[in-house]
């Protein structure tokens, strides 16, 4: 030990720590966790033939949490001792909040793109519509989850070894874990929503219906097999309050393929959403360059979809709770929520920029010599095609349509 603790070792002595002090009394549980693994490693350094009962006195633990405690450590004369040493050398990394900035930029952000998208409702339309409101609902529910991320980073101070932090700091701070990876389906689901309310309001057109409803129970299935799965993955739902309950039951070996299944139908998903609105677009009676710019509108999601994908990466990488090791997945999580609720605001920003600043995507027309009203009005006409499918209320039943003017 005196070259240092090798991570498997050091991940093995913090998590005695964690055990030893969450199965002691409460009088323990606002000293570093580390305290009582030193008070027993001395115990049995000055008197190795210690009795349970010395144990107890020392510990406050009743029979059933010795013998918890036991079947993992015995003999604890042998065990104890060599930790006692081995927490001198341990390292005391500190608690990044790195993603303190990354939730500030992103909340001002969505804000903004929010405030812009209710601005374009308003002004072009004179009120919100209905998958306006759902995406309110999504950014009420991402600032939330985002702010609960914040927390649970910062919820157990400066430390990030268990060792060195109290288990009342380690309870707040799975409390908030336990919650966000529950509750992110559900913030995902609401986005997903709002975009194919959205879709659905572009036309009556067959296909695209299907491909809504298809992709909304898909989603909907799959976001409540995720929520559901990790609430009820062991006897408890509160399962921060049990992680040392020698009465917790768990699934064995099913949330990491549950996680993982659940993730890539997330991702799979993405795609056909962002695949969606695409054909019905493709065959708009527009020029190449408004064509393109269209399928770019709608294609931003695709940006939301890389944010899916690290996150799952990140996911598996560090789906074990340990030191510092929920950071990437919560970072990421931030990054493809607010990018994916931004993303959904394109075709009102879009719009907002050619009524009040139509020169910036090059929606001006001048009178000019060489300009007839017609061709004016053509090309004005052409130009809504690409963006006011999403100011209106008039459906088309058909993608045909050359007067294709959509909600």
């Amino acid at each position: 030990m005196s070259d240092g603790l090798s991570p498997s070792d050091e991940q093995m002595l913090n998590t005695v720590c964690y055990y030893l002090s969450g199965t002691a009394p409460p009088v323990w549980w606002d000293r570093p966790e580390k305290d009582i693994v030193n008070a027993l490693a001395n115990l049995f350094t000055v008197n190795p033939l210690a009795t349970p009962e010395d144990v107890m006195n020392l510990t406050g633990w009743n029979q059933a949490n010795l013998d918890f405690i036991n079947a993992e450590l015995a003999p604890l004369n042998e065990t104890l001792p060599p930790m006692g040493q081995a927490l001198s050398i341990i390292t005391h990394p500190t608690s990044t909040n790195a993603i303190i900035p990354i939730f500030v930029v992103f909340t001002i952000l969505s804000s903004f793109v929010m405030g812009l998208r209710v601005w374009s409702r308003i002004s072009i339309l004179g009120r919100i519509q209905s998958f306006d409101w759902i995406s309110i609902v999504a950014y009420i529910f991402i600032v939330s989850w985002c702010a609960n991320a914040v927390y649970e980073r910062t919820a157990a101070g400066k430390w990030a070894s268990y060792c060195d932090r109290t288990y009342n700091q380690m309870k707040l701070q799975q409390a908030a874990y336990f919650m966000g990876m529950a509750l992110y389906p559900i913030a995902v689901l609401s986005v997903k929503f709002a975009l194919l309310q959205f879709y659905h309001s572009l036309s009556t057109w067959r296909p695209l219906r299907i491909s809504v409803y298809v992709v909304a129970l898909i989603s909907f299935a799959n976001a409540m097999i995720a929520m559901f799965m990790w609430l009820f993955q062991c006897n408890y739902v509160n399962l921060w309050a049990h992680n040392v309950d020698p009465t917790l039951v768990c699934h064995a070996g099913i949330q990491d393929p549950l996680v993982m299944g659940t993730g890539i139908v997330n991702i799979l998903t993405d795609v056909m959403i962002w695949l969606i609105p695409l054909p019905l677009v493709w065959r708009l009676q527009l020029y190449p360059r408004e064509r393109n710019l269209a399928i770019f509108t709608f294609g931003l999601g695709g940006i939301a979809c890389i944010a899916s994908i690290v996150r799952l990466v990140m996911v598996k990488r560090y789906l074990i709770y340990t030191n510092g090791s929920t950071t990437p997945i919560s970072a990421w999580a931030m990054v493809e929520l607010n990018l994916a609720l931004i993303c959904s605001s394109a075709p009102a920003l879009r719009a907002l920029i050619i009524k009040h600043a139509p020169k910036v995507l090059s929606y001006a027309y001048s009178s000019g010599p060489g300009s007839s009203g017609s061709d004016i009005a053509s090309k004005v006409s052409r130009a809504e095609k690409t963006f006011v499918i999403s100011q209106t209320e008039e459906r088309s039943p058909s993608p045909d349509d050359s007067d294709l003017e959509k909600a």
